[in-house]
């Protein structure tokens, strides 16, 4: 909740200070711990949770984050589609390098990259550009864009998911089968109209 309020009121981050976020983030510690320990089930979604959160609010505990990674990719099999991605993206918007989670992930993705929704698709490879090619995406990120051109559904769809599939396929240098591409573009063509400046530029660029 702190996170989207943070979206919502401009809030860049949150004050390390204030002994309230300090009693949160000691609550949070110590569930995690309880986790990890073995005395909790059911807490995939707990964990996307928290990845996506830290990075919206851009603050975060190292030593926290590695046993968010640790357990996710225990379970990694459990995630929900949205929930891995989200999961991902927190680690991406924080610039946390965690190889072997981005690695395992993207196994999974690749496999099951048809049962994953255009926007999940593109927020996957928006993640594994913006680590910067660290963990050999160039095989994933094609698949992504084959799924995405697939998966879209065009009346549902929003400008940003192809602005942000654009931005991950031209970064990290992967072309797809022209097909693909076409593919994308001729979407791009029917919401044209609903794009914001920055997304139109970022698609075009």
């Amino acid at each position: 909740r702190l996170a989207r309020l943070a979206g919502e009121d401009g809030w860049s981050s949150w004050d390390k200070s204030d002994p309230r976020f300090q009693a949160l983030n000691f609550q949070i510690k110590l569930k995690i711990m309880e986790i990890s320990a073995g005395h909790s089930q059911d807490y995939v979604r707990c964990l996307s949770t928290l990845a996506w959160a830290y990075g919206r609010l851009q603050d975060f505990d190292p030593e926290l984050m590695k046993m968010i990674a640790s357990l996710a990719i225990q379970q990694l099999h459990a995630f929900k589609s949205f929930e891995l991605v989200n999961l991902l993206w927190g680690f991406a918007k924080l610039q946390m390098s965690q190889p072997e989670l981005f690695q395992a992930a993207q196994e999974h993705i690749f496999v099951n990259a048809g049962g994953f929704s255009a926007r999940c698709l593109s927020m996957a490879a928006w993640s594994y550009a913006t680590s910067r090619g660290q963990h050999g995406c160039v095989r994933l990120l094609k698949r992504v864009a084959e799924a995405f051109v697939q998966n879209i559904d065009i009346t549902q769809e929003k400008p940003v998911s192809l602005a942000n599939l654009s931005w991950a396929l031209a970064t990290s240098c992967v072309l797809p089968k022209q097909d693909v591409i076409r593919s994308i573009g001729e979407a791009a063509l029917v919401l044209i109209h609903d794009f914001k400046a920055n997304e139109l530029s970022i698609t075009l660029w």
